[in-house]
């Protein structure tokens, strides 16, 4: 009986020990994510003094991070304040090690799916954010600036953070600072460092935008190219579709589109076994692309497409299925009901396109693309008329 007794009790705890564990780490995510935006900002205009609440605040939420510690180490420099320990206790933890592996991480081609994969091994702290572009720049600015005497370890730890191989006796490195009551901060960064910041191939402000996905609506033409007397003529399409990351050399894009056929004709289609002539409302298209930047400057954007999706277009004929109700095997009594089933003539849609994009702002885009379309409509076997396969497109897209 006492077994069974602390049995209980050890799940009890146990449980109550994952959900206090679970909440804890959706505290310290929420915190991350709350702070992520007030640091860059602080840490672009040079305000470091306040950082500390914010820093004080994650530490409260998670305990030690390797974000907080290396923040607390680069205020401490910039200070001119002795660093000594907070180095110290960044190496006791293992930071260093955790900031070679996120700086490694980040060169992955896939660094968002190793992000989304596991958020607690980076301290919810996104892999490529723009504080590491910060910090890194102004442990870079520190290295080179004539105005610091700094220590073999503050040399050591500011060429990790600057992601650079660690260099000993670098000039005027050689000396420990000891206590310093100077709280200069630095605004003259050198105009290599300046240069650097401002050509990064991964600027700050495009930095999370390329990262993305996108949701683009279009609208166009779409109609025959070529053939006489074709069923379809030139028609308004509109379309709705998701873009995957632009920081990606391959894009994926899926979606939906439709054409409103108001130039077009009758034809013929296999109604149980009686020939009905017919008139398409609308056509639909539903599929993807797999598309591969040819061109990217971040302002301008091109992009070659291959579209394979399912071509269906209307026959205006529909019927109501009725279903009666029914008891299952477990005696419950499932009821019937109706619904409308629409005919349509189905067919594979194949196409190639090409899309060039112009950046509004940010993650924001408007482009135009043109396309060629090959629907093999005869592969419905209820079609009766020989309805023209190839067709060209024109549409506008807003990429937001």
């Amino acid at each position: 009986m006492n077994r069974y007794i602390f049995v209980i009790l050890f799940s009890i705890i146990s449980l109550i020990s994952n959900f206090t564990y679970c909440a804890a780490q959706e505290t310290c995510e929420s915190t991350i994510k709350n702070s992520l935006e007030a640091i860059t900002k602080l840490l672009n205009t040079n305000q470091y003094a306040q950082l500390t609440p914010i820093v004080a605040q994650i530490e409260q939420s998670c305990g030690p991070t390797e974000l907080g510690q290396r923040i607390k180490i680069i205020n401490l420099i910039i200070a001119q304040q002795q660093s000594s320990n907070s180095i110290e206790k960044y190496i006791e933890n293992g930071f260093d090690e955790q900031l070679i592996i996120r700086f490694r991480d980040a060169e992955r081609e896939d660094y968002i799916y190793q992000y989304e994969s596991n958020k607690q091994q980076y301290n919810y702290f996104p892999l490529r954010h723009p504080i590491d572009l910060l910090i890194k720049t102004r442990s870079k600015a520190l290295l080179q600036s004539q105005s610091y005497v700094l220590s073999e370890a503050e040399v050591d730890i500011l060429n990790l953070f600057s992601n650079n191989e660690l260099l000993k006796n670098q000039q005027g490195a050689i000396q420990d600072t000891g206590q310093n009551n100077s709280q200069t901060i630095i605004k003259d960064h050198t105009e290599n460092t300046i240069k650097e910041e401002q050509e990064d191939p991964i600027a700050i402000a495009d930095y999370y935008n390329k990262s993305r996905i996108g949701f683009l609506p279009y609208i166009g033409v779409y109609g025959p190219l070529g053939g006489s007397n074709t069923t379809f003529g030139p028609n308004m399409s509109l379309g709705f579709s998701i873009m995957s990351s632009l920081a990606k050399s391959f894009i994926f894009e899926g979606g939906f589109k439709v054409r409103i056929n108001s130039n077009d004709k009758n034809f013929d289609y296999n109604y149980y076994g009686t020939t009905e002539s017919v008139n398409a409302d609308f056509g639909l298209f539903f599929g993807g692309a797999l598309g591969y930047k040819i061109y990217d400057n971040t302002k301008f954007i091109v992009i070659p497409k291959l579209n394979l999706g399912i071509d269906m277009v209307d026959t205006g004929i529909s019927e109501d299925i009725y279903t009666d109700g029914y008891y299952d095997s477990f005696g419950d009594y499932i009821y019937g009901g109706n619904s409308k089933k629409l005919y349509t003539v189905n067919t594979m849609h194949l196409g190639l396109s090409i899309a060039g994009m112009r950046q509004l702002k940010g993650k924001n885009y408007i482009g135009l693309e043109a396309g060629y379309h090959y629907t093999p409509y005869q592969w419905d076997s209820k079609l009766m008329s020989n309805i023209y396969n190839h067709y060209g497109s024109v549409e506008l897209f807003f990429r937001f």
